[in-house]
């Protein structure tokens, strides 16, 4: 059988077929292509000299490549060719083959993927749950850029980035047939009423180098109103994975569940437990002890040991002091230490890379209020924060901390929080 050479066909382009026939020289076989389709036009036939790794024992053949140029797109299976040797005319059929249109004229597209429904064009659908979508492209040698503008009244999370941008210098990639995902998100509008799913600007590049801002589709979503003078909460039975949902949906647990009651000198003194463990050796001060008995005796989670800063300093010590002793050894020539002394600074400079990445967050112990889904106290939907609960800070916005507590992300304002110093 004449086998295709090519992974992808495409039209208007040479697709090359080939076939390997054993012991006969070239000179003893003769191929014609007699009849083609109407889309189809030849473009040559060649034979060369086959010859086999030795261990086929074989000998030598003949290898035959015939090379067409297909006009239009679609399945198409050639007519199967004829081959005369000596022993007379045989019938040799081709491989069946896709043909998809020629790259330099693919328009790359955009199609959105709604979680748990299929939200096509301008379908209205009224929703009880947060909206879950993926961005999906194809026929784009790069993606160039994601951007979107956070809807108002809304809480809007990018989920996941599952393309890197391009580096801008235009480096094709493999072609890929179908919808490719890009990037996924989650919306929860925070009022009842008629919306467009919020869209994404996304950039890419084709085929042939055009850059290209994909059009995204029109999609209406109806939400509405839970109940009579309730917001408009989406129900979290029906809700995505993801700490949104957790977060916002239901209230977590009081701050006095347990029937120890929680005063924010209470807070205050667990902040400066936690900055004097912060500051201190392990296995040399007994904070760590006290900070646990504490947590324990409020009824609170108790936290295993915190990174500490006097850790880190030790670290980056070591990785210099390693680092002199290297260039000591590189310049006495001592080669087989150097490289020895050179896994020892690997180590220790990825012990103190992930040790500095524990320690990037800032640490707070809250007094007490509600964690906002966005930096607004209107908000009516909220996650109750209980008092003395210590929390990461992610990101400050002026007089707002975004923080995250059990996996849940929110806004606090500043004034509720200790910072832990």
């Amino acid at each position: 059988m004449f086998k295709c050479q090519d992974e992808y066909v495409f039209s208007s382009t040479n697709t090359v077929f080939a076939v390997d026939i054993a012991y006969l020289p070239p000179e003893e076989i003769s191929v014609y292509l007699n009849s083609i389709p109407n889309n189809v036009e030849l473009v040559s036939i060649k034979k060369v000299t086959y010859i086999p790794p030795s261990s086929a024992g074989q000998g030598y053949g003949t290898h035959v490549e015939i090379t067409v140029r297909f006009l239009s797109t679609g399945d198409v299976k050639l007519f199967a060719a004829d081959l005369e040797t000596k022993e007379g005319f045989f019938k040799i059929p081709f491989q069946s083959v896709h043909v998809w249109a020629n790259m330099q004229i693919l328009k790359p597209e955009l199609s959105v993927s709604v979680d748990g429904g299929r939200l096509e064009g301008a379908v209205q659908s009224s929703v009880a749950s947060h909206i879950g979508y993926t961005v999906r492209v194809k026929y784009a040698s790069a993606v160039k850029s994601i951007s979107y503008d956070i809807p108002e009244n809304s809480i809007f999370v990018e989920r996941e980035r599952l393309v890197s941008p391009d580096d801008g210098q235009g480096q094709a990639v493999d072609f890929f047939p179908d919808f490719k995902d890009v990037a996924r998100y989650d919306w929860q509008p925070l009022q009842a009423g008629d919306f467009e799913l919020p869209p994404v600007k996304v950039v890419v590049q084709a085929y042939n180098g055009n850059v290209v801002v994909l059009p995204f589709p029109s999609i209406k979503v109806h939400v509405e109103q839970k109940e009579a003078g309730a917001p408009a909460v989406l129900s979290p039975s029906d809700s995505l994975p993801g700490t949104l949902a957790d977060a916002f949906a239901e209230s977590p647990v009081a701050a006095d569940e347990d029937g120890v009651p929680r005063s924010v000198d209470d807070a205050q003194l667990l902040a400066e437990l936690y900055g004097r463990e912060l500051a201190s050796f392990p296995f040399f001060t007994s904070t760590l002890e006290r900070r646990q008995e504490l947590e324990g005796r409020l009824g609170l989670d108790v936290r295993p040991p915190i990174p500490r800063r006097p850790v880190l300093i030790v670290l980056l010590l070591l990785v210099a002091s390693s680092l002199v002793l290297f260039l000591v050894l590189l310049l006495q020539r001592s080669f087989a230490r150097a490289a020895f002394v050179l896994v020892i600074i690997l180590l220790f400079a990825v012990s103190a890379l992930i040790y500095g990445g524990r320690l990037s967050h800032d640490l707070a112990v809250s007094k007490g209020g509600i964690l906002y889904p966005i930096p607004e106290t209107s908000v009516s939907l909220g996650a109750s924060l209980p008092t003395a609960s210590v929390v990461s800070i992610l990101k400050k916005t002026g007089s707002w901390y975004y923080v995250s507590f059990n996996d849940t992300n929110g806004w606090i304002p500043a004034e509720s929080v200790i910072l832990v110093r």
